[in-house]
C-alpha cells in the first residue's frame, strides 16, 4: 500500500512541475545550443594553451601560498644573518644543515593542501587529479627548496672560506631525510596530525645534527667527507623510494591516499 501511495505521489508531482513549465522557443533553444559550443570551443583553446605537464607545472606557482616565498626568504634571510657572526667550520656546516631540514617544513602544508582541506574526492574528479597536482606542487616546491638550500651553502662556503660542495654534502643528509620522512608521516597519517609530525620528525633530524656535531666533531671535518657523501646518497635514496610510493598512492584512489575518508588504515 506505501509503495502505491509513494507512486501517486510522484505522479502528482510530476504533474505539478510539468504545469509550471514554460514552453521554451526555438530561437531560445538555437541560442542556448550555439552557446554550449562556444564555450567547449573556448575551453579547449583554453586547455591547449597550457602548454602540457610543463605548462601545468608552471602554473602551479600561482596557486601556491603567498607565505610559502615569503617563508622561504625569511629562511635565507636569517641564514644570510648568521653567516655573519660564523668563524668555526662545525657550527657553520650545522647551521646550514639544521635550516636546509626547516625549509622542508614550509612545502608541507601546501604539498598535501588537498588532504588537510578535505578536498581529496573533489579534486579527483578534476582534469588535473591529485596525483598529477601532487607531482606538480613536489615539482615547484623541491625546486624552490632545493635553490633555497643551495644559496645558504654558498653563504656557509663563503663565511668560512671552505669548499661549497663538502657544506652541501652536510646540508644534504637532513634535507633529504626530512623530505622523505615528512612523506611517509604526510601519507600514513590524519591530515590533523601529520603536519604536527612532521614538526616533530624535523626537530629530532635536527637535534641529531647537534648530537653528532657534539658528540663527534669529527665528523665534521674534511677528512668524513666521504661518510656524508654516503649518508646523502642513503638519505636521496630513500627521498626517491617516498616520492614513488606517495605518488602511486595518490594514483590509486581515494581508498589508498585518503584511507581516512574510507575507513581503513595503511
Amino acid at each position: 500500500m506505501s509503495d502505491l501511495r509513494h507512486t501517486r505521489l510522484e505522479t502528482a508531482l510530476r504533474r505539478h512541475y510539468a504545469a509550471q513549465r514554460t514552453p521554451a522557443p526555438d530561437e531560445l533553444v538555437d541560442g542556448l545550443a550555439r552557446a554550449m559550443v562556444a564555450e567547449d570551443a573556448r575551453a579547449r583553446r583554453a586547455w591547449g594553451a597550457e602548454g602540457g605537464l610543463v605548462g601545468f607545472v608552471v602554473a602551479q606557482v600561482r596557486y601556491l601560498p603567498v607565505w610559502t616565498w615569503f617563508a622561504q626568504v625569511a629562511v635565507v634571510a636569517l641564514m644570510v644573518l648568521v653567516a655573519r657572526g660564523l668563524t668555526n667550520e662545525v657550527a657553520a656546516k650545522l647551521v646550514v644543515g639544521t635550516l636546509s631540514a626547516i625549509t622542508v617544513l614550509i612545502g608541507v602544508p601546501t604539498l598535501h593542501a588537498s588532504r588537510i582541506c578535505g578536498v581529496v574526492e573533489l579534486e579527483y574528479a578534476c582534469r588535473h587529479n591529485v596525483a598529477s597536482v601532487l607531482v606538480a606542487r613536489m615539482v615547484v616546491l623541491g625546486c624552490s627548496s632545493a635553490l633555497a638550500v643551495a644559496v645558504m651553502v654558498g653563504l656557509a662556503a663563503s663565511s668560512i672560506d671552505a669548499n661549497a660542495f663538502a657544506v652541501a654534502l652536510w646540508a644534504a643528509p637532513p634535507f633529504f631525510a626530512s623530505c622523505a620522512g615528512s612523506l611517509v608521516l604526510l601519507r600514513r597519517l590524519r591530515p590533523s596530525s601529520a603536519p604536527l609530525a612532521c614538526v616533530a620528525w624535523v626537530g629530532a633530524c635536527s637535534a641529531a645534527l647537534v648530537v653528532v656535531a657534539l658528540r663527534h666533531p669529527a665528523l665534521y671535518d674534511s677528512a668524513a667527507t666521504g661518510v656524508w657523501a654516503a649518508a646523502a646518497l642513503v638519505a636521496f635514496c630513500w627521498l626517491v623510494r617516498e616520492t614513488m610510493r606517495t605518488v602511486r598512492a595518490a594514483a590509486a584512489g581515494l581508498d589508498a591516499f585518503a584511507p581516512q575518508l574510507a575507513g581503513i588504515s595503511l
